[in-house]
């Protein structure tokens, strides 16, 4: 056992230690990572501006159906229900289509720029369409569909982000990472 000189401030005694400030701005490189709550946050944004894209034939739809009750014939109503699920369809992969392009080309959707966060591959270099959209986005996708493997997925991506390396299942298959944007 070590003696300590008279006078110093060190107390064997004294609870364990944490270096606050390296857990809140890890830097990997010359980049630093986007915080856990952040990239929630852009997620849910993302989420109400999708459900903002399908609103407004959803508004259309809800009041046709409430006014018409008794005053269409069956098949009309059908058809009119059908087709403007099929608008709110075509609005929200048109606001969908829009993110991928932004993500293939700016590595951000809307709410990661308000955020000012940004998907880089993990030599920093821009993520482009296969990294950003087809491995972060559609291959998670298609494996959340999967019987018993899509429950595991949906459970084990967003937990993966509790990791040192704040990355997602999805950044693990893309080879990507979430960092702060650098202003321009």
């Amino acid at each position: 056992m070590q003696q300590q000189q008279p006078g110093s401030n060190f107390n064997p005694y004294a609870p364990p230690t944490a270096d606050i400030d390296q857990g809140l701005q890890q830097q990997q490189g010359e980049y630093v990572l986007a915080e856990r709550g952040t990239r929630l946050g852009a997620v849910l944004i993302d989420a109400l501006l999708a459900v903002a894209a399908a609103a407004p034939a959803g508004l259309i739809l809800g009041f046709m159906v409430y006014n018409s009750r008794g005053s269409m014939s069956f098949g009309d109503a059908e058809l009119m229900v059908y087709g403007l699920i099929g608008v709110m369809a075509l609005m929200v992969l048109a606001f969908m289509i829009y993110q991928w392009v932004l993500i293939a080309t700016t590595g951000q959707t809307i709410a990661k720029r308000w955020l000012g966060i940004k998907i880089v591959r993990l030599d920093g270099s821009p993520v482009g369409f296969v990294n950003g959209v087809i491995l972060r986005s559609w291959v998670v996708g298609a494996l959340s569909n999967i019987p018993v493997v899509g429950a595991i997925v949906g459970i084990v991506n967003p937990l993966m982000i509790f990791g040192e390396e704040r990355r997602c299942l999805h950044d693990h298959i893309a080879g990507t990472r979430v960092i702060v944007a650098p202003r321009a």
